[in-house]
This record gives C-alpha cells, sequence and structure tokens, in this order.
C-alpha cells in the first residue's frame, strides 16, 4: 500500500534571509550614524576644555612675566630673555581633538591680546565659522 508522506518544511527561504539582512543594515547604518555623532561630539569637547587649559595657562604666563608668550612652546619650556617664569605652566602643547595643532599667535592691536583656535573637524580648509576660538566659547 502506497503511504502518503507529509513533508515538512524545515529552514528558512531566501526572501526572510534577504529581508533579515535588510534589518540588521539598517540597524548598523543608524547605530553607526549615532556612533559618529557622539564621537565627533567627544573631540569637539575635548577640543573646549583643552582652549580653556591653554587660555588659563597664558594668563598664569602673562602674569608671571608680564608679557604673552611668543609661541605655546613657551608655556612648557623656558624661552631665551624671559625673566620671572615659573613653568612649566602645562606639561606639554596639547592637541585639538582631531589631533592638529592649535593655533597661537600675539596680537599687538586688537580687541583680544592673543589669537588662541582649533580650526575644527574639517582641518586647516574649514571656514572660519567652524573655528573654535578661546574668544568664543
Amino acid at each position: 500500500m502506497y503511504s502518503a508522506r507529509k513533508y515538512t518544511k524545515d529552514g528558512f527561504t531566501l526572501t526572510e534571509i534577504l529581508i533579515s539582512i535588510v534589518i540588521v543594515g539598517i540597524i548598523g547604518a543608524v547605530g553607526f550614524t549615532i556612533y559618529r555623532g557622539v564621537v565627533e561630539g567627544a573631540r569637539s569637547d575635548a577640543t573646549k576644555t583643552q582652549l580653556k587649559q591653554i587660555e588659563k595657562a597664558i594668563s598664569l604666563f602673562e602674569m608671571h612675566t608680564g608679557r604673552y608668550p611668543a609661541r605655546l612652546r613657551d608655556l612648557v619650556k623656558k624661552p631665551q630673555g624671559v625673566e620671572n617664569w615659573r613653568g612649566e605652566y602645562m606639561k606639554k602643547v596639547p592637541r585639538d581633538g582631531w589631533g592638529r595643532n592649535f593655533v597661537y599667535r600675539p596680537v599687538k592691536d586688537g580687541n583680544n591680546p592673543y589669537t588662541l583656535y582649533s580650526y575644527g573637524s574639517n582641518g586647516k580648509g574649514a571656514p572660519k565659522k567652524e573655528w573654535m576660538s578661546v574668544w568664543k566659547m
């Protein structure tokens, strides 16, 4: 006698696998976007903190020596011909959150005695509105 077998379906169809891959891809893309935003925010916050620390070190340097440093390196190592230097005002010259040097220049005429800023996330080619200045925090 002939017996009819009942076949059961085991495993997943190609459509189910593709839908799962698409869902995992979407979740990964959203997660990566959020992660990038968090990392960028942390770099920006680190840069602001560094700017404040450099500003304090420059103020101490000026208070002790009666003038502003010619370059940021003067906060770490005593420059020649400077009296009353009581450094190290900083252990090393820090970099911004993106690993770049800060821009510092003493200014003779102007609203502020010096300029101190980072170009921000886009680097040297960034427009001025993206720069992070110690005077605009």
